[in-house]
């Protein structure tokens, strides 16, 4: 049987966030460092260390997967099914949406009380 990727929209993550289900985010540091989840639940795993390091992900907790658009979060979640791992959502449109949202951030290590025009690349 093949599991379908489970999505959540931004502003359902954050209700769950902050009851209780944890937020991995998966980008690099340098990403991170310049604008951040703020929420007090949440672990950083980069995606560069994922094959290594993603035994520290709970299997008895939900997680919600958050990258910088939902993409390398969905390769991610595809790793993890095959791992046995099935509390895993995908945080559809990354920290993209989040801002979008206007759900708390923090930029370059300052928490931000409004939206942040997001500018692609």
């Amino acid at each position: 049987m093949v599991q379908k990727i489970k999505e959540i929209d931004a502003a359902d993550a954050y209700d769950r966030i902050q009851k209780g289900t944890l937020l991995l985010d998966i980008r690099e540091s340098e990403e991170i460092e310049m604008l951040a989840f703020n929420v007090e639940d949440q672990i950083f795993i980069p995606l560069s260390e994922f094959g290594f390091r993603f035994n520290e992900i709970p299997r008895d907790r939900e997680v919600i997967i958050g990258c910088h658009s939902g993409n390398r979060s969905r390769n991610a979640i595809l790793f993890l099914m095959k791992e046995k791992y099935s509390n895993v959502y995908n945080l559809d449109g990354g920290i993209e949406e989040w801002l979008a949202r206007e759900l708390p951030v923090k930029w370059d290590n300052h928490e931000v009380k409004r939206a942040i025009p997001v500018h692609k690349i």
